[in-house]
């Protein structure tokens, strides 16, 4: 019996309840909400499900440990050469957030072009203005700094509004949906000149960190929209934010800051050109339901000593 631990306190019925047929004999899920109350059944667990954490204390409590699934996509806070030392395989979510994430970023940019927070206001105050000048997204360029699974999501669902779509990634490969995608430092900047919106959607790694900076921003178009749905740490927080008291960019909706929950006295809170949300994009009803389509296929690819869906590189830190 291969025995799956989950520690956390997400609701994973779901996962119990279809667990598949064809599995039911072979796989015993327990779910605890700490490792305390897991107690002695860690000393037998053969996989681990968590939420995103990874505490160090944990690896001498599960001696038969082999792969770690996280049920989140972002892996920059997990001990990935500790695991790796030990044999142990990773791998994420990737791919369950394609959905909810490129709906919230047409959402914002749908909500930019449409004036939607000064049509609120006005409504708030019964003010009838129809004078006030609204935009489109038809025709505009879209710049995605990220190709992966839900930059093209995002790529796919653009073309619906018959934007222009730029990629940029470390390859460079194409990529269905987008009308180019370019690779290295001229690549980037080129995207960021030549965008109406950018969407970032990278993962966090050493090579990510402080990638869009003052001078990023600087190169950007002053009417421009910046959408960040990656990492804090992806985006030079203090230059944004200068940015965008200067005017040299129209306004951004940001996902994700460098401390979360963003402190009350972030300027950001006031700007009225900023769409501030709390790391929300990727919820989801069915999030659960999207993590066992890649979870019960992967353990049956684990039963097999098959590679797995998702598995995490430790160089790259995805």
């Amino acid at each position: 019996m291969l025995n799956i631990t989950a520690l956390t306190k997400m609701d994973l019925t779901y996962l119990q309840e279809h667990l598949p047929e064809d599995l039911k004999n072979t796989v015993s899920l327990k779910q605890f909400p700490t490792a305390e109350e897991a107690g002695d059944r860690l000393a037998s667990t053969d996989i681990l499900l968590t939420s995103g954490a990874f505490q160090d204390d944990w690896l001498p409590q599960m001696p038969k440990l082999r792969w770690f699934q996280t049920l989140s996509a972002g892996v920059d806070k997990l001990p990935l050469q500790k695991l790796e030392a030990k044999g142990i395989q990773v791998t994420n979510m990737s791919g369950v957030h394609s959905i909810q994430m490129s709906e919230y970023a047409l959402s914002v940019m749908l909500d930019f072009v449409r004036r939607t927070h000064t049509l609120l206001e006005n409504q708030k105050h019964k003010e009838w203005n129809h004078r006030i000048r609204t935009g489109e997204l038809h025709g505009q360029t879209l710049g995605i700094i990220g190709t992966g699974a839900i930059g093209s999501e995002v790529a796919r669902k653009a073309k619906a509004f018959d934007m222009k779509v730029i990629g940029y990634s470390r390859s460079g490969r194409d990529k269905d949906h987008f009308d180019e995608v370019r690779k290295g430092t001229g690549g980037l900047q080129s995207l960021l000149r030549e965008s109406d919106f950018v969407v970032v959607i990278v993962p966090a790694t050493s090579e990510t960190e402080n990638l869009i900076g003052a001078g990023e921003l600087a190169l950007m178009k002053p009417s421009a929209f910046l959408v960040n749905m990656a990492r804090g740490s992806v985006i030079d927080e203090t230059a944004l934010i200068e940015a965008l008291r200067q005017g040299t960019l129209a306004g951004a909706a940001l996902d994700v800051f460098q401390e979360e929950p963003l402190p009350v006295d972030s300027p950001l809170w006031e700007m009225e050109q900023v769409a501030v949300t709390p790391h929300i994009a990727g919820n989801t009803p069915k999030y659960v339901e999207r993590c066992a389509e890649i979870l019960f296929p992967n353990i049956r690819l684990f039963i097999e000593n098959k590679p797995l869906i998702n598995r995490i590189d430790p160089g790259h830190g995805y």
